[in-house]
C-alpha cells in the first residue's frame, strides 16, 4: 500500500505542477526502403486541479496506513 500511496502523491504532484501530465507520442508517416521517418508529437493528459489534489490525499491516506499495518 505505501508503494502505490507513494505513487499517486508523485503523479498527484506532477500534475498539479504541470497542469497534466505530459507525454510524447511518435507516428511513423514515411518509410523508404531502411530509412523510416516518424514524428513525435508532445501531448499533455490534462487532470484537474481538484482530481491532482484528490490523489495526493489518497496517496498520503495510503502511505499512513501501510506504515500503521507495518507496526503490526
Amino acid at each position: 500500500m505505501r508503494l502505490g500511496g507513494a505513487f499517486l502523491i508523485v503523479v498527484g504532484l506532477v500534475a498539479m505542477v504541470l497542469g497534466g501530465i505530459p507525454y510524447g507520442q511518435t507516428k511513423h508517416t514515411a518509410s523508404l526502403g531502411d530509412f523510416k521517418l516518424g514524428v513525435t508529437e508532445e501531448k499533455r493528459l490534462v487532470i484537474p486541479p481538484v482530481v491532482s489534489g484528490l490523489m495526493i490525499l489518497a496517496g498520503a491516506v495510503l502511505v499512513a496506513a501501510g506504515s500503521r499495518g507495518a507496526r503490526l
